[in-house]
């Protein structure tokens, strides 16, 4: 009985996101796709092509970039890995955007 209650704990640590951390990516202000990142997330390339361009979005574990686009500045593919909640790189000219989103913030509190 003991041993089943330590694996219930176990296997529940090791299948949940403990950072709640997730890529939101945008294509013309609509949401295209939502993935969901852990420390063992296999490297992979989602490619993102609409009307106004192409682009190449690369995960990696918690860490997520663009790593190719099309437009004349590259300046989302200078941007490099996103690794922490709420940051944000964005291709004006393909109208893309990637977000890196958690349930839970970093930030206490914000005033103006």
């Amino acid at each position: 009985m003991v041993f089943s209650i330590i694996g219930i704990f176990f296997v529940k640590g090791i299948t949940v996101n403990s950072q709640n951390l997730y890529l939101v990516i945008e294509v013309d202000g609509k949401p295209y796709k939502k993935i969901s990142l852990d420390e063992a997330f296999p490297k992979q390339v989602i490619e993102i092509k609409t009307a106004h361009g192409h682009n190449k979005v690369e995960i990696e574990g918690l860490r997520v970039r663009i790593v190719e686009a099309d437009c004349q500045d590259q300046l989302c593919v200078k941007m490099g890995w996103l690794h922490k909640a709420n940051q944000t790189s964005i291709c004006l000219p393909n109208r893309v955007s990637i977000k890196l989103v958690a349930n839970t913030s970093e930030v206490d509190i914000i005033s103006y």
